[in-house]
């Protein structure tokens, strides 16, 4: 029986039991193929969506890039080829865009075929200097060992003949309540209900709307902005971390609110530089922000909604939840969480929506590890070819690594298990993980590549640290040496501040060292918490990044300590560094907090003589003008800025080092104007100099 004849009755039941019928068919490639397209011909999807090669006339064939242009769209038909590689994070994008009754497709070799070919569509996944086109990796064999235990109908064809090796039973469906446009469930009605109280209700008193994907979470937020327009209300902004992200919800305004540019998107930067008055402000995709940034905007803004996303393919929702909803209890206890359940698009129990959840482990556990202070602890290290024997383990670490981080996508499950060069090492106590880190080992690159690095004429993937080394910090030498960066670290959230990640970064250290690496680094976007965590482990700054982060808003700081190497390298580039923030400090961003700051940059040392102490003295009391003193200043400023209060270092900082101007300064850090600013600055001179040792 052909596919064409097979699948008919399958569809139409999956189209009552409003769901969307999963299938793997495996075979020759060119006669999946031809199976795949005889079925197109037959249904004739008003719109088919089709990953990989060989996309037929009339169908949209999707790209690498296209996750958050897929958000809000719908499609009849889905067909993955696979026979010529996978792109993880497009499958599970694109997954969610199927609508009821569809048919989700995968063309692919047969098993042991599939699991040693190449995977092209990874290839952003692979470190010089492994090849793409013939690296074999893991990710394949693990992903079928998973959807062995996923709801899907799996089908073999050899000699046009179909054989069925995995039934799939359809779940039963109960009809939910309806309801009227503009809505698609009462979940969604009853989350623009609560989007408006938050304008109509007390302040701060914030809504945090959280959802798996295609529950209509986003279409909410138009739908909330469209009716508060219609009310009056004009001072609408919507963040989030591209602009991407606030598409649908831009969308769905707009669809009810066509002449009126009521709703606009601004960049998280943006906003938190201008900081305008605002009706509401709306944050969607909260979770790919950090809890830093998050919680500058709560405590800002008295009426916000967050909405986020609590499974869905970036894997980010549930650390969001344990970090910054506790903030929120404790800043703003009134605040409201309301979790929307039902799906807009299929019904609540899908298999295709299961499918994706388990087989790319993007479902959280519920479930915290405890720890016994003074007990045994247990150090593990993984390599890649590790983790098909230990499935278990690899859905703990990745579910770990995924809460630590703002940024987790699918592609980084299967780079643990694609790349070579990527290792994990985990700590545990009676068999639970407490914490781990996501190591790269990074380096040992041929001397002649290494100065076409320096000199700018080459790139190398997969190796961050030895290219910024080579290139940023024109130490080309370094670029050859053994070289490891840690590029995540993650403790369990109600383990953190137990001491637990110090101990993990030492544990690594002396791993490493062994292993005979000459340098460990990192790198992550900064903050005063983090750089102080990193200092005090033992780490380095070497260089800080011109411009800030995209999704973090911070520019990003690489530090670095000596293992096998000689220290002192190290302490000559954090002396550059510091040289190079006070010279050019106005090159950063303008927002670089002043703790980060003081503790990186390295002023030229100089003192006041009697006479010039006098004349500061005198424009502390109000006997000199700014203008006379100002230099007098950048020298008593320059020697003191450590000791000042935070408002005041960061008042001087921004005029003294930055250079900018008292309108901005008094924006930026809500001064009624020069006056107010100069005043703050002679009150801290009478109360923090001794005029006898400057």
């Amino acid at each position: 029986m052909p596919l064409a004849s097979l699948l008919p009755p399958l569809l139409a039941e999956a189209a009552s039991r409003h769901c969307r019928l999963p299938v793997l068919l495996q075979g020759d490639p060119g006669q999946v193929l031809s199976q795949a397209l005889a079925v197109v011909a037959q249904r004739q999807p008003q719109k088919l969506y089709w990953l990989g090669q060989d996309a037929p006339a009339g169908s949209i064939a999707l790209q690498a890039g296209n996750n958050y242009q897929l958000l809000g769209s719908e499609c009849d038909m889905l067909i993955i080829n696979a026979c010529n590689g996978i792109n993880a994070d497009l499958i599970a994008a694109s997954a969610g865009c199927l609508r009821a009754g569809g048919l989700w497709l995968i063309l692919a070799p047969p098993d042991q075929q599939w699991c040693q070919q190449a995977n092209p569509a990874h290839a952003s996944l692979l470190p010089y200097p492994h090849a793409p086109a013939t690296h074999q990796g893991q990710f394949i064999r693990f992903w079928l060992i998973l959807l062995a235990h996923c709801p899907l109908l799996k089908l073999t064809l050899s000699n046009n003949q179909l054989q069925i090796t995995q039934q799939l039973i359809l779940p039963p469906y109960h009809t939910p309540t309806p309801v009227a446009p503009p809505y698609a469930s009462a979940d969604q009605q009853q989350a623009v209900s609560a989007i408006l109280k938050v304008v109509s209700g007390h302040r701060k008193r914030p809504l945090v709307l959280v959802a798996d994907r295609g529950r209509g979470k986003s279409a909410a937020l138009g739908i909330a902005a469209a009716l508060l327009v219609q009310q009056g209300k004009q001072k609408l902004i919507i963040t989030a971390a591209s602009p991407g992200a606030a598409a649908t919800a831009i969308n769905h305004y707009q669809q009810q609110m066509a002449d009126n540019p009521g709703l606009h998107y601004m960049p998280v930067d943006q906003l938190l530089l201008a900081q305008p008055e605002l009706d509401l402000l709306f944050i969607d995709e909260a979770a790919a922000l950090p809890t830093a940034i998050l919680k500058q905007l709560a405590d800002r803004y008295s009426r916000i909604v967050f909405a986020t996303t609590e499974h869905g393919y970036e894997g980010t929702g549930r650390g969001f939840q344990l970090r910054f909803q506790s903030y929120l209890d404790q800043t703003q206890p009134c605040w409201k969480r309301l979790q929307l359940t039902q799906p807009v698009r299929y019904q609540q129990h899908d298999p295709l929506e299961q499918l994706i959840f388990r087989s790319f482990l993007l479902q959280q556990p519920t479930t915290a590890p405890l720890y016994q202070p003074g007990q045994p602890l247990q150090l593990r290290q993984y390599q890649p070819n590790d983790w098909l024997a230990a499935p278990d383990e690899l859905l703990a670490v990745f579910h770990l690594l995924s809460q630590a981080h703002y940024q987790t996508q699918v592609k980084d499950l299967a780079a643990l298990l694609d790349n070579p060069q990527l290792s994990v090492v985990a700590l545990y106590q009676n068999g639970a993980l407490l914490a781990c880190a996501l190591l790269s080992y990074e380096g040992e690159l041929e001397a002649m590549l290494c100065q076409h690095i320096y000199q700018g004429k080459r790139r190398v993937q997969g190796h961050l640290l030895a290219q910024s080394l080579a290139f940023h910090l024109a130490q080309p030498q370094l670029a050859s040496q053994r070289l490891v960066r840690i590029m995540r670290i993650a403790v369990a959230l109600p383990l953190q501040s137990s001491g637990l990640g110090s101990y993990l970064l030492g544990q690594i250290a002396s791993l490493l060292k062994a292993q005979h690496i000459d340098w460990l680094g990192t790198s992550f976007g900064v903050n005063p918490e983090l750089l102080s965590f990193w200092l005090t482990a033992g780490y380095t700054p070497v260089r800080l990044s011109h411009f800030a982060d995209n999704a973090s808003s911070e520019p990003s700081i690489l530090m670095l300590k000596a293992l096998n190497a000689n220290a002192l390298t190290a302490q000559q580039l954090r002396q550059k560094l510091g040289s190079e923030l006070y010279n050019c400090l106005t090159e950063y961003p303008e927002n670089l907090s002043f703790s980060v700051v003081k503790e990186l940059i390295q002023p030229p040392a100089a003192s006041l003589n009697q006479t010039e102490l006098e004349l500061l003295q005198l424009f502390a009391i109000g006997q000199r003008p700014y203008q006379l003193v100002v230099g007098l200043l950048l020298i008593w400023f320059n020697k003191n800025y450590l000791q000042l209060d935070p408002l005041t270092g960061e008042v001087l900082a921004a005029r003294l080092w930055q250079k900018q101007n008292w309108q901005h300064i008094s924006q930026r850090f809500q001064l009624a104007g020069k006056s107010d600013c100069i005043q703050l600055i002679q009150k801290q001179i009478l109360k923090g100099t001794d005029w006898s040792c400057q």
